[in-house]
């Protein structure tokens, strides 16, 4: 203990107090006494650049709009610079740093070169700059960033974006400003998750090449589909068992023409909801949006088929049935297998069976087909195709959404 007392009192801490006086004192010696001109570059030989470090903190994302093709996010950039002339001698002045108001010093035109909206100063007047006794300036402006993104909904619901948020020097050229990185990527560690988007990924590039310096941003996001799904993918397949059902209805029911329009109307309003919900381009048209189309033929088919059916049912039974329209009913039912193929007992002798036979060749009763077997037997033969092509569709639509 009384090693520990020496020390402190041999050695005091060093006290980073000090009064209004000594910074007012270093504020006049700053914007008096050195005369500093906020529209001069903070660099005395000018034809070396200043060296800009940029972080982009990203704190959440608030909307993706598909329509507008526009990302909205909240972020605060982190830049630092040095300016050489704002500088000062810490035995004479005890100050490590200073909070200056950002309006007082040269800061660079930083502008998001692909807003939404119109160019805007980055921060506001009510924004600080923190300086170093080494001339050292840190700025943190915090801003509701709007910008451009393409957005490609070809594998809606089950779709990622990429979104790029660049940022850029928009009257310094490279030989004046180059920028360079504090990070790596994009900072979240103050992220707030999106209830709708997941971000797969970041990465950031910056490109001193050009005339004037870039930095990119980007974000990869991936779309959580658990409100598609249940709110629109899967009455979407519910609707196109209902369109099977169409042959389900006998003709005489009464009902099979509005059934069809209904399920028809059914289809058409999922449409509208999703064209609603998606960009109006003819660069990428949604897959749910060919399966929905390929829905809305079928039920238009249906229709016309069951409108053809509803005539011929009601075709007086003495009218000959056509010659298609029997192939059709041999085939749905096998009825001329079923009226030439006698079936005996087992205990008849061989010679009786190939008499029979015999007498079948010479008394052959004619096959009557009715108008209602014709109705039936479309109904039987449509009802298995529409379910071998729902099955096909479904199933590739959502094998190649998924994967």
């Amino acid at each position: 203990m009384l090693h520990v007392v020496s020390f402190l009192v041999l050695f005091p801490p060093f006290s980073l107090a000090f009064t209004a006086d000594e910074v007012k004192n270093l504020t006049k010696y700053i914007f008096a006494t050195n005369a500093y001109d906020k529209s001069l570059r903070p660099a005395s030989n000018q034809v070396s650049p200043t060296d800009l470090k940029v972080s982009f903190n990203l704190l959440s994302i608030n909307k993706l709009d598909e329509l507008e093709e526009k990302l909205v996010t909240t972020a605060y950039l982190t830049l630092s610079w040095k300016d050489e002339f704002l500088t000062w001698d810490r035995t004479e002045f005890r100050i490590n740093k200073l909070t200056l108001p950002q309006n007082w010093v040269w800061k660079p035109d930083f502008v998001l070169k692909n807003g939404f909206t119109e160019f805007k100063e980055l921060g506001g007047s009510f924004y600080y700059v923190v300086l170093a006794f080494d001339g050292t300036l840190s700025w943190k402006p915090y801003q509701v960033f709007q910008s451009q993104c393409s957005i490609d909904v070809t594998y809606f619901p089950f779709d990622t974006q990429t979104c790029n948020i660049q940022f850029t020097m928009w009257s310094h050229y490279t030989y004046q400003v180059t920028l360079s990185s504090s990070s790596s990527s994009v900072e979240m560690d103050d992220y707030k998750v999106n209830k709708v988007w997941k971000i797969t990924s970041t990465s950031q590039n910056i490109d001193n090449s050009g005339s004037n310096s870039i930095v990119t941003y980007t974000l990869n996001l991936k779309r959580k589909p658990g409100f598609y799904v249940g709110n629109l993918v899967t009455p979407i397949l519910f609707l196109g068992v209902l369109n099977i059902l169409v042959f389900i209805i006998p003709a005489d029911a009464g009902e099979k023409m509005s059934y069809c329009v209904t399920v028809a109307l059914g289809f058409i309003v999922f449409l509208t909801i999703i064209s609603s919900e998606l960009p109006a381009n003819s660069d990428s048209t949604p897959y749910l949006s060919k399966y929905l189309q390929i829905q809305i033929f079928m039920g238009g088919i249906a229709l016309v088929i069951s409108a053809v059916q509803l005539r011929l049912r009601h075709k007086s039974e003495q009218q000959k049935v056509y010659t298609p329209f029997k192939l059709l009913v041999n085939a749905a039912f096998c009825k001329k297998f079923k009226a030439k193929v006698s079936c005996k007992d087992k205990a008849t002798p061989v010679y009786e069976q190939n008499k029979e036979i015999q007498d079948m060749k010479t008394y052959d009763d004619p096959i009557t087909y009715t108008w209602n077997e014709v109705s039936s037997a479309i109904d039987f033969v449509m009802f298995w195709i529409y379910i071998f092509v729902y099955c096909i569709s479904t199933i590739t639509i959502m094998t190649i959404l998924k994967n």
